[in-house]
């Protein structure tokens, strides 16, 4: 069963894995969320991750076939129909009981602890070096600059507006003036002040997709050395799947 969308894919792999008795059923399903947020970060829908991801019914005979499989019981002696058994030890009569009456399973094998691949620690290193290196950095600083953009046009806009809003009325000596120049300027700073609040507006996202692709990254250190993600993004709504 293909899925289309986030929520879909994680209802129907969370009953998926309760109807087969999948043990670890928490963790899965938080690996797998992980992938739509990398997705989403990387710009990508949820049904392209869910075509990625494939079709749940393969997912869940992956996880079933890794299940630990109990052992057959061992089989018992068959106990005697009737009378006793004669006793050539000359310890007495046999009781009647079989040495074994309870079956023995074999122990479940013990979760194997996690593996670090190398592969994936020299890529993330490499990303480091090559990407990270420069491209957060640059990153840093265009916020940076946009946020001092932002802030300049929040003062001046005002400010404008306000002497427009005065320049009606009074000019420097205290005179009741008319013209064109005031109206003119009350009119620039309505302007530049709805300009300073996209700007605001702009700057906020900004910092957050910033933060949220710091996080995504130390997701992907965390996984590649420890196997899972540390921090969840900011701004997504968890979902109690």
């Amino acid at each position: 069963m293909i899925c289309n969308s986030k929520t879909e894919f994680l209802t129907s792999l969370r009953i998926a894995l309760e109807n087969n008795n999948v043990t670890d059923r928490t963790d899965i399903l938080t690996d797998f969320r992980q992938h739509f947020d990398d997705g989403a970060a990387a710009g990508e829908t949820e049904a392209e991750v869910c075509r990625k991801l494939g079709d749940i019914d393969e997912i869940i005979k992956q996880y079933i076939s890794e299940q630990p499989q109990q052992a057959q019981p061992e089989p018992q002696p068959q106990q005697p129909t009737g009378g006793s058994m004669p006793d050539t030890s000359g310890f007495g009569a046999y009781s009647g009981e079989a040495p074994y009456s309870q079956p023995r399973y074999a122990p479940p094998p013990q979760p194997q602890g996690f593996s670090p691949s190398a592969g994936k620690i020299v890529g993330v290193l490499l990303l480091d070096v090559l990407i990270y290196s420069w491209c957060l950095p640059a990153l840093a600083g265009l916020i940076i600059a946009l946020i001092s953009v932002a802030l300049s046009f929040a003062i001046i806009g005002p400010i404008t507006l306000i002497g427009g809003i005065v320049g009606m009325f009074v000019d420097v000596s205290g005179l009741i003036v008319t013209g064109f120049a005031p109206v003119s300027l009350l009119f620039f700073g309505i302007m530049m002040t709805g300009f300073s609040g996209m700007l605001v507006i702009a700057s906020i996202n900004s910092v957050k997709g910033c933060i949220n692709i710091i996080i995504a990254i130390i997701n992907q250190h965390a996984r590649a050395f420890a196997g899972h993600s540390v921090f969840n993004k900011i701004g997504y709504r968890r979902e109690n799947v």
